[in-house]
């Protein structure tokens, strides 16, 4: 069988296209599955798979069959569509890019890019599968995302920071207002922490907000409790109260990620009693996000893949002492940023440069011309010489690009991945 990835591999040359038009008419053709479904709708900068996790996890919790659609894949392209926390059915999957490619190519949809036909197919199935509710991740910025055709019981806007600035906009203010284009009238937009303090991103949101007549939900901070390891104990406000709740997830970003996902349970509570404090203390307890600041033997890993995500990264209270980084990064992100506030935060830790598995690739050279460091042939290269620089008591950081993370992460388990796609 054909993997999924490399029959809609061709589509990858469309690129990027910013327009609605296609989707929409692709969608029609399919029956507008997106207009039945139920939808939480997560923008943002960082943070958005973090949250989409434990908003999924939740309502799991509280008894609902939830689809969740993410991207990019980390392992495997089924990761994008996840049914009930788990990949997609193969088979599932197979039968609807069948019916969808079939259509392409009888020209009763228009031919559309990688990411249109992912999301297109992501809404086939989440249909066939019979799901309660859909947690919906947005690609790139909002406003002309594919995944802006839906009829959404709830936004949200984690953060924003400078990235994809090619196709968002050079500013805060401009990439805030492409981001807020997922807000619809009179449904409520959740704002992650940081959104909170009056800044250009805040007034680009709440203007956008105004135009389009949609009421702005500012998430209440969560208050952490204790820290110990990957265990984070807190309290969020939830239904006027303060409810204690742990998470699993690592990192001190995460603090803001539950607090954002606690807002939006708590709005979605009014709509469904059996999202109740039980449901949220055992959804969130066992919501997992592969790949960010996690933890595999002597191996930390962490996707952030912009100058923000990085900082976070870095920021970290409790990271253990980094005896070696391996890094890799894409050439349209601030890489060479990126390896000043490693080289700040973890001045003793070597570096081992490799080239993320994309065509975009910072070359393992520059880096080394950039930074201090060793050039490497690959991932798994970079990761063996990081390990035994590192020795038997030393803890390795893989980070900078999500692509890495993937390569590495699939050497210390013994998987398989999937062509990585950014897109």
């Amino acid at each position: 069988m054909v993997a999924l990835v490399e029959r809609l591999a061709p589509l990858i040359a469309r690129g990027v296209v910013l327009d609605l038009a296609a989707m929409r008419a692709a969608l029609a053709a399919l029956g507008d599955p997106q207009a039945r479904l139920p939808v939480v709708h997560v923008a943002g900068t960082n943070g958005k798979g973090s949250v989409s996790a434990m908003v999924d996890a939740v309502l799991r919790a509280a008894g609902q069959r939830v689809g969740r659609y993410t991207s990019p894949h980390l392992h495997r392209f089924v990761e994008r569509i996840a049914v009930d926390g788990e990949p997609v059915d193969e088979a599932l999957a197979q039968a609807q890019c069948d019916r969808l490619l079939a259509l392409m190519a009888g020209g009763a949809i228009p031919t559309l890019t990688f990411f249109e036909a992912a999301t297109a197919l992501g809404w086939m199935c989440f249909e066939a599968a019979g799901v309660h509710r859909v947690v919906l991740e947005v690609g790139l910025g909002g406003r002309l995302d594919a995944t802006a055709v839906c009829a959404p019981e709830v936004t949200v806007i984690t953060g924003i920071a400078l990235d994809h600035q090619g196709y968002l906009g050079d500013t805060l203010a401009a990439i805030a207002t492409e981001k807020a284009g997922i807000l619809k009238p009179g449904v409520p937009c959740v704002l992650g922490p940081r959104l909170g303090a009056a800044s250009e991103a805040r007034a680009a949101i709440e203007a956008v907000a105004r135009r389009v007549g949609a009421p702005l939900i500012d998430a209440p901070p969560a208050r952490v409790v204790s820290v110990d390891g990957a265990t984070t104990s807190l309290e969020v406000r939830f239904a006027g109260e303060p409810l204690p709740v742990a998470i699993h997830l690592a990192g001190a970003y995460q603090v803001e990620n539950v607090a954002t996902a606690a807002a939006v349970l708590d709005r979605l509570r009014s709509l469904d009693p059996g999202i109740d404090a039980a449901a949220m203390r055992a959804g969130l307890a066992a919501a997992r996000w592969p790949g960010r600041m996690e933890r595999i033997g002597d191996v930390i890993l962490d996707g952030g893949h912009n100058l923000d995500g990085v900082a976070a990264l870095c920021a970290s209270p409790g990271l253990p002492p980094i005896a070696a980084v391996v890094f890799g990064a894409s050439s349209d992100k601030p890489w060479a940023a990126m390896l000043g506030l490693l080289a700040g935060a973890f001045p003793g830790a070597r570096r081992f440069y490799a080239a993320a598995p994309l065509p975009r690739a910072v070359a393992p050279e520059a880096m080394r011309a950039e930074r201090d460091g060793t050039a490497c042939a690959s991932p798994a290269e970079a990761l063996a010489a990081a390990r035994a620089s590192a020795g038997p008591q030393g803890v390795v950081l893989a980070c900078g690009s999500l692509y890495l993370v993937a390569a590495v992460r699939a050497r210390l388990l013994g998987l398989v991945n999937d062509p990585p796609v950014g897109m």
